[in-house]
């Protein structure tokens, strides 16, 4: 039985290039490139490996939620979730990056939220109709900058995510001024809910695939982790990547 709080599954090695795009399932995109990559984004790029294990948390976080559910009224309980790398895949961003020996910069990070070309996490989709058939609601909170919210709702839209269907809040930093660290913005999920006329809704769980992607100080609440492959921030994998135990 996996660790509810840190997520690993024993995988195999990935090459640290990837030469040809494999067949890819229906949420992953295939990427294909010559360049020599760090391992954890060679092993996301492949997409098999890393695809089962982030499917393998989402079902696991489901089951966690829909057991919830059973005993909450409709309306009554949320999931908050990360978006990168959590719900949309950004691996693509990451191999232009590394191709050109560079590595995050907030303009390059902008332009490819302009385009809106991050992909679906596998196992997201499923994640979400679950917790909305089940009588929950969808926020998310993500270090996005406010400038870039409107590209991330057509992004998401684009594959298939749409407020009022699929989620209810989206929450994203100020900038250049507003703090990443999430909590103050974690606090505003449940007055939000009752602005939208749905009070006293309590979060059952945190999927992220960074530390900060969950409350500082613990409550009743379990968080799920996405492994990345330690491509950006404080990953919450205990060893991220292809390699993770």
């Amino acid at each position: 039985m996996r660790n509810l709080l840190l997520v690993s599954v024993a995988l195999l090695g990935a090459c640290s290039t990837v030469d040809t795009a494999p067949p890819a399932a229906p949420t992953t995109s295939a990427v294909t490139t010559s360049v020599d990559l760090k391992p954890g984004t060679a092993w996301v790029a492949a997409g098999e490996g890393w695809a089962d294990e982030a499917i393998a948390v989402y079902d696991e976080a489901k089951a966690y939620v829909l057991e919830n559910a059973v005993t909450r009224k409709d309306n009554t309980w949320a999931v908050v979730l990360d978006l990168d790398e959590t719900v949309m895949n950004n691996v693509e961003y990451q191999i232009r990056r590394e191709s050109i020996g560079e590595s995050y910069t907030s303009e390059s990070w902008y332009d490819w939220t302009q385009e809106k070309s991050a992909t679906l996490v596998p196992g997201a989709e499923d994640f979400l109709e679950a917790v909305n058939a089940a009588g929950g609601h969808v926020a998310f909170v993500t270090n996005r900058s406010d400038t870039e919210q409107l590209a991330t709702e057509e992004n998401l839209a684009d594959l298939g995510l749409k407020r009022g269907e699929d989620f209810r809040i989206l929450l994203t930093r100020a900038r250049p001024d507003g703090a990443s660290e999430k909590d103050a913005r974690y606090d505003l999920v449940g007055p939000l809910l009752a602005a939208q006329g749905y009070p006293g809704v309590e979060i059952v769980a945190y999927l992220g695939d960074n530390n900060g992607d969950k409350p500082v100080n613990p409550g009743n609440w379990v968080f799920f982790c996405i492994d990345q492959g330690g491509m950006y921030g404080d990953p919450c994998a205990a060893t991220p990547g292809p390699d993770g135990e």
